[in-house]
């Protein structure tokens, strides 16, 4: 028969070994820093931007597309979203590694749960916010809600979906 104390070691090396996942997310918010030319995902970036473009910016859009269908040099096409830089993503990777380090050290407890939860997200939204709004793209909120609620769940919680939609500005 395993104790509480026997179920909450195993509840804690799981959350432990669920730090690593998060590295996709990090990992996506470099590669607009540490830009590579690529010409199929630049294509996909400048149609983006030019479909969401003001009509008198369009022509600059449309030159710099044609550009790099031709294979000619062209502008990095993601400069139009670094509003974060590495020091930005090294605090996103600490909030993400702080949040599993409390998760490991609440007990399972629901309260103390809710509240690192929701501490979690707060910190997002302020990083999110000094980033202009540029950090979580659809992309990483998928993943980063999948990482939160993963991991709560492997401390026994199974509501941070209700909290993370309440609290998140994302």
């Amino acid at each position: 028969m395993i104790n509480e104390s026997e179920e909450w070691l195993k509840k804690r090396n799981k959350i432990k070994s669920y730090r690593e996942q998060k590295q996709g997310i990090i990992d996506d918010l470099r590669v607009c820093i540490r830009y590579t030319p690529n010409k199929d995902n630049d294509l996909l970036c400048f149609m983006e931007q030019y479909l969401k473009a003001e009509i008198k910016n369009r022509p600059k859009l449309l030159e710099q597309i044609k550009h790099c269908i031709n294979d000619e040099e062209y502008e990095n096409p993601f400069l139009a979203y670094n509003h974060y830089d590495e020091r930005h993503i090294e605090e996103f990777d600490h909030i993400l590694n702080e949040y599993i380090d409390k998760l490991k050290l609440s007990g399972g407890e629901f309260a103390q749960v809710y509240r690192v939860i929701e501490s979690t997200i707060i910190k997002i939204n302020e990083l999110h916010d000094i980033c202009r709004g540029q950090l979580i793209d659809s992309w990483r909120n998928e993943r980063l809600t999948e990482y939160i609620v993963t991991a709560s769940r492997y401390a026994g919680f199974q509501n941070a979906e209700d909290i993370i939609e309440a609290k998140k500005q994302w």
